[in-house]
C-alpha cells in the first residue's frame, strides 16, 4: 500500500502543514505565508489546503496523518508538577485539556479546509511527541546512517529538550529535560526584560550581543546552569513561566503575545527591566552579550553531553535553540562534532515535518531517501499566472529570457542596485535562502544603511546575511562545512571584510548561506555572473519582506515593491525597474 502522509504543527505557535510520500518531500508551508500573520499558532488550514494543491491530492488520498504533539507524552512528570505546584499545575493541566480537545477534532477540520465532508478522511491519525518530531525532522532529511540527536527550545508536550541516539529508521530517546527547565526559556525571559516582547525575537538579541561587552557574566551564571548529572536547571526564583498556565496568549486575530517570564527578582538582578521602544543603553548591549555567551557556554556543554551518550559525532539538530547560529558556528569550528545537519524549518514549524517522517520511516518502516539538501517546498508560480499580476499592478516591465534575465539582474547588483527576487518555489523555514529575496551588493558603500532606509526600516544592530558559492566558503570564511539553510554563523577573513562590508557584523562574523548549483541553478548562475562582474562571489540575502511575513504571491512582491524604495524586481521572467530619481538613490541616509 502507498503512503500519502499529511505532517501537522497545529494549535501551537508556527503552525504548517507538510505532505509526504514514499519517495519523499512533495511540498511543505507554514499558514503564515498565506494568511499573514507571523507565528500563527492555531489550525493550518490554509497550508493543509495548499500542500494538497501543490500535491494534487485530496483528503482521500491521505492515508496517515502525523501531529506533532502527543497529550500521553511524559504523563508522570506533569502528574509530579501538579502535585508540587498545585495552582499554577491546575492551570496548566486545564490549557492542556482545551488544546487536546481541539487537536482531537483534527479530522474534521482537515476535510472543512478543502471543503469536503467529514467522511472525506479514511486514514490514520498518529501523534508524535514534540522533541521526537524535532530530532526526526533533522535525521531523516540528513544522510547520515547514524547520528546524534539533539534538541532544545521552549517547551512542547512538557518536556524542553532531548538526547537520542539515531540509527535506520529508529530514534532512541536518551535523555530528557523537563518543563519548567528550560534552556528557551532562559534566553527569551532576558529578551523580555530588554523590552523585546514579540514573539520569536530572539534573533534580534543574538545580533545585539555583538556590541557588547561581557559584563554580566556572574548574574547569567545565576540564571541557568547545565550538568551531565542533573541536566538543564533554571534558578527558578528569577522566572515566572512555572506559575502561568502557558506562556503565550493568541489574539483573535491570531497575533502571538508573549507573557513577561522574569519575576522581581530578576529585576533585583539587573534593575530595571527595558520597555519596549525605550533608550538602548550600553547595559543592555552588556546584557544582551553576557547571556549570548551563557547560552553559547550551555549550548556547548549540551553537545558534549549529547555525543558522550549517543556515541556519533555526526550531529542532528532542530529546536528553536538551534536558530542560534553564532553557538552552532562555534560547535562546529571548535571541532566539537564532526558534520552536522540542521534543519532549515528549526523551530516549530519544522515539527510538521518531523511528525510526517517519524510515522513514514520509524512506525511504518518505509526505506529512508536519502539527504535533503534543499528547502523550496512551497508554492510555485508560472509565468502566466505571475504575468496577470504584473499587468494588473499599472507599472511597465518586461519579460527577458533566462538569460537575459541572469545578466539585466547581474548588471543591476553590480551597480548597487536593490533587487527583489521572486522565484520557484518558495522555502520552507523562516529564511529567504534565494528564491523570496531581496538581494544586492555586499560590498557597496553604506549599503547595509541604505537597505535599511529604503526597504527594511529595521534596527541597525541587525546584521543582513551573505549567500555564497559553497565552493569558494572558505576563501572568505573560516569555516568549511556547507550551511545551505543559512543557520551558522562565520568568522570573515580578514582579507574580506571590507569587501562584504554590507554583511560583516560588529564582531566581523556573517550568518552563511552555501549555495551549490544542483540546489538552485537560477540563483547559483546569477552568483556567477555576478563573480565575473565584481570579483565578489556573495550576495547580501535578505528576506523579501518589509514588517511582515515573506512574500508569498506575486503580487505581496509587486506590491512591496511599490511601496518600498527597491531599484528593481526580477519576478518570475519579468523584470521591473525604477527611475534613479523614482528609488531616491541620492537620500541622506
Amino acid at each position: 500500500m502507498s503512503r500519502l502522509i499529511l505532517g501537522l504543527n497545529s494549535i501551537h505557535p508556527d503552525a504548517s502543514a507538510v505532505l509526504m510520500n514514499e519517495k519523499g518531500v512533495i511540498a511543505a508551508i507554514a499558514e503564515e505565508r498565506i494568511n499573514r500573520k507571523k507565528h500563527c499558532a492555531g489550525f493550518p488550514s490554509m497550508a493543509i489546503a495548499e500542500v494538497l494543491r501543490i500535491g494534487g491530492a485530496s483528503v482521500g488520498d491521505i492515508t496517515d496523518v502525523a501531529i506533532a504533539r502527543d497529550s500521553r507524552a511524559n504523563l508522570a512528570h506533569k502528574a509530579l508538577f501538579v502535585l508540587r505546584h498545585p495552582v499554577s499545575g491546575g492551570r496548566v493541566a486545564a490549557w492542556s485539556g482545551r488544546v487536546h480537545k481541539k487537536i482531537a477534532t483534527a479530522p474534521q477540520l482537515i476535510c472543512e479546509a478543502v471543503g469536503q465532508p467529514a467522511s472525506a478522511f479514511k486514514g490514520t491519525v498518529h501523534h508524535v511527541e514534540h522533541h521526537v518530531a524535532h530530532i526526526a525532522s533533522a535525521f531523516f532529511w540528513s544522510k547520515f546512517e547514524r547520528a546524534t540527536g539533539l534538541s532544545t527550545d521552549g517547551a512542547g508536550d512538557f518536556s524542553t529538550g532531548i538526547i537520542a541516539r539515531c540509527e535506520g529508521n529508529r530514534i532512541d530517546v536518551l535523555r530528557k529535560n523537563y518543563w519548567p527547565h528550560s534552556f528557551g526559556v532562559f534566553y527569551t525571559a532576558v529578551c523580555n526584560f530588554l523590552g523585546f516582547n514579540k514573539y520569536g525575537e530572539e534573533y534580534k538579541v543574538m545580533g545585539l550581543s555583538a556590541y557588547g561587552q561581557d559584563a554580566f557574566a556572574e548574574q547569567m551564571k545565576t540564571l541557568v546552569d547545565y550538568t551531565p548529572q542533573r541536566g538543564m536547571r533554571l534558578n527558578l526564583p528569577y522566572y515566572r513561566h512555572h506559575n502561568e498556565a502557558h506562556t503565550h496568549d493568541e489574539t483573535e486575530d491570531g497575533e502571538i503575545k508573549v507573557k513577561p517570564m522574569w519575576s522581581a527578582k530578576m529585576r533585583e538582578l539587573f534593575g530595571e527591566p527595558r520597555p519596549r521602544g525605550g533608550p538602548m543603553t550600553q547595559r543592555e548591549r552588556d546584557m544582551s552579550c553576557s547571556m549570548q555567551r551563557r547560552f553559547e557556554a550551555i549550548y556547548k556543554a549540551y553537545v558534549n553531553d549529547a555525543v558522550a551518550r549517543a556515541g556519533s559525532r555526526d550531529m542532528v539538530m532542530a529546536g528553536g535553540c538551534t536558530l542560534n547560529g553564532v553557538a552552532n558556528g562555534q560547535v562546529i569550528t571548535e571541532g566539537l562534532i564532526d558534520r552536522v545537519y540542521i534543519h532549515p524549518a528549526a523551530g516549530d514549524d519544522g515539527t510538521a515535518a518531523g511528525a510526517a517522517c517519524y510515522v513514514m520511516h520509524s512506525v511504518l518502516g518505509i526505506p529512508r531517501i536519502g539527504e535533503v539538501s534543499q528547502a523550496y517546498w512551497g508554492t510555485g508560480w508560472t509565468d502566466a499566472e505571475i504575468e496577470k499580476d504584473a499587468l494588473a499592478s499599472g507599472m511597465p516591465f518586461k519579460k527577458l529570457s533566462r538569460d537575459q534575465l541572469l545578466a539585466t539582474t547581474a548588471d543591476a547588483l553590480s551597480k548597487g542596485k536593490i533587487v527583489g527576487w521572486f522565484q520557484g518555489r518558495e522555502e520552507w523555514g523562516p529564511r529567504a535562502l534565494g528564491n523570496r529575496s531581496i538581494i544586492c551588493h555586499p560590498g557597496w558603500p553604506d549599503m547595509k544603511a541604505i537597505l535599511n532606509a529604503r526597504v527594511k526600516n529595521r534596527e541597525p544592530f541587525r546584521p543582513f546575511a551573505p549567500l555564497i558559492m559553497a565552493e569558494r566558503l572558505s576563501d572568505c570564511f573560516e569555516g568549511s562545512h556547507d550551511v545551505p539553510f543559512m543557520n551558522v554563523v562565520y568568522k570573515v577573513r580578514p582579507e574580506w571584510r571590507q569587501k562584504l562590508s554590507a554583511t560583516t557584523h560588529e564582531d566581523a562574523t556573517g550568518r552563511v548561506q552555501t549555495m551549490r548549483r544542483d540546489q538552485n541553478d537560477l540563483f547559483y548562475d546569477l552568483l556567477v555572473q555576478f563573480n565575473q562582474r565584481t570579483g565578489v562571489p556573495v550576495l547580501l540575502n535578505t528576506s523579501f519582506n518589509e514588517n511582515e511575513p515573506i512574500v508569498h504571491t506575486p503580487k505581496h512582491a509587486i506590491d512591496c515593491f511599490k511601496r518600498t524604495r527597491m531599484d528593481a524586481l526580477a519576478v518570475g521572467s519579468f523584470w521591473y525597474q525604477k527611475p534613479d530619481d523614482e528609488a531616491h538613490r541620492g537620500e541622506a541616509v
